[in-house]
């Protein structure tokens, strides 16, 4: 059971180093914060910006939230999927 664990903290580990290097090159500015930021189309959320090092969603007010708060590692990899 543990080699399974260790496979999905791998892929989340991947997941997540991807997704940052797309919000750093990105040439797209949030419109609620002065920082980088990739679109996104899931839930309620409409960006992925990065904060102190982590992933953060905004939605269209420019609320922050977690990115563990509703979003899956199947939506994260959906997300990149579709960039």
């Amino acid at each position: 059971m543990s080699t399974l664990r260790n496979q999905h903290k791998d892929l989340e580990v991947k997941v997540f180093a991807i997704l940052l290097g797309k919000i750093n090159l990105s040439s797209l500015e949030s419109k609620h914060v002065q920082t980088k930021c990739i679109k996104v189309n899931v839930y309620d959320y409409t960006e992925m910006i990065i904060i102190n090092d982590e992933l953060v969603f905004l939605d269209n007010n420019g609320y922050h939230y977690s990115i563990y708060a509703e979003c899956s590692l199947e939506d994260l990899i959906d997300i990149i999927e579709d960039l």
